[in-house]
């Protein structure tokens, strides 16, 4: 365990306790507060920017400044570096359910990769050569702990705990067991295949929905560079949409 991973340990760990006492304190109308933040860390940051952009070259951005921007929110989400996540990605992808995927229940264990998936990261950074040349995205992973602290003691200066936890803490909370559930249960017996693959991918119904579709698995990982993962009428995929709205 190096240093960042303790890091990221200890602000998630200090993102979930502040969930917890979001659940005792916040009001209905906070929660759609939370919801939105959400919406722009997981939807637009993770799964359309760092995922199907990064990650895959499924489509591509008219400007590079709201790739930026969607960067920015992936960091905002609080999941490790924008090129530690495509970086892990891309090792998910090449070594599915096989030893050297860096979450893969099959090998680590649901509790672990659910909650302490940081601790089995694929720390050398080989899968994002082209991605690593960029300065921004070099400058967001090396001053990534740096960023969240600014971000920290200035949300406690202007607001206190409850601005922190509502537009910080909760969202990332959320965010990071949303993206945990999608390597858990989705890997697992709970959900359902449209393809054939060489891993144990499912499709969830819940997950589709929830987290901006990216619960729609198995489809993703029968065709990975495609920018919808949506397969049948039902399976509604969010980030699509956005994608969409984007190159437009």
């Amino acid at each position: 365990m190096n240093l960042k991973t303790l890091l990221l340990f200890i602000f998630q760990a200090i993102a979930h306790v502040g969930l917890v006492w979001g659940v005792f304190n916040f009001e209905w109308s906070d929660w759609l507060v939370i919801v939105g933040i959400y919406f722009l860390t997981g939807c637009i940051g993770v799964s359309v920017t760092l995922h199907r952009f990064h990650s895959h070259r499924s489509f591509k951005f008219k400007y590079d400044w709201v790739e930026r921007i969607g960067s920015f929110l992936s960091v905002w989400g609080m999941i490790g570096s924008p090129l530690s996540w495509v970086n892990n990605h891309r090792a998910h992808h090449r070594y599915a359910d096989k030893p050297g995927d860096p979450h893969s229940p099959q090998i680590w264990g649901v509790i672990r990769v659910q909650w302490f998936s940081m601790f089995f990261t694929h720390q050398k950074l080989e899968f994002v050569s082209k991605m690593i040349r960029d300065p921004y995205h070099r400058w967001l992973h090396r001053y990534y702990y740096h960023i969240h602290l600014i971000i920290l003691l200035s949300l406690l200066s202007l607001g206190g705990i409850w601005l922190t936890v509502l537009v910080y803490l909760a969202p990332a909370a959320i965010l990071w067991n949303a993206g945990s559930m999608i390597n858990t249960l989705c890997h697992s017996n709970q959900g359902y295949i449209n393809h054939e693959v060489n891993d144990s991918s499912k499709n969830n119904l819940l997950l589709g929905y929830l987290v901006w579709g990216e619960g729609w698995h198995n489809n993703h990982h029968w065709r990975p560079a495609s920018k919808t993962f949506k397969i049948k009428s039902w399976e509604f995929d969010m980030s699509y949409q956005i994608i969409r709205v984007l190159e437009q």
